[in-house]
């Protein structure tokens, strides 16, 4: 925050956890020296404006700005596709990113599949993306 989520998120993620979190899906959390430091979960979605299909969501992933480029994002998201597969064989995977993290989601197979400018927030464009 505030690069990779818009202020007004912080009340649906609140939200998310205190109501969805359990009842959506698998949902991990990433601890360092009893720090939190990262989460992240799977969940169905029905279909959207973005895919006609069920499709798995990759919900609310996100790393601590400061254990960047120590693999626990990589770790996290090769977990949550795992469970989605394990979970859910033969849906596709789905995620909704910005312009600040879609590059690294493209390196695990993901590609952009819509995008729409000031989605989240302003300058927080959506990056819808598949993981083809």
């Amino acid at each position: 925050m505030p690069l990779y989520f818009a202020e007004e998120e912080v009340q649906l993620f609140d939200a998310f956890l205190d109501r969805d979190a359990l009842e959506r899906g698998p949902y991990s959390v990433i601890f360092k020296n009893d720090d939190i430091v990262g989460c992240g979960g799977i969940a169905l979605n029905q279909p959207t404006e973005y895919t006609n299909v069920p499709h798995v969501i990759m919900t609310w992933g996100m790393v601590d700005n400061k254990h960047h480029k120590e693999g626990l994002g990589k770790e996290l998201l090769l977990h949550r596709i795992i469970q989605a597969k394990e979970i859910y064989p033969g849906i596709k995977i789905a995620l909704g990113t910005t312009q600040h993290t879609f590059q690294f989601f493209e390196k695990y197979g993901f590609k952009t599949v819509a995008y729409e400018k000031d989605h989240w927030g302003k300058d927080l464009d959506l990056y819808q993306m598949e993981l083809i």
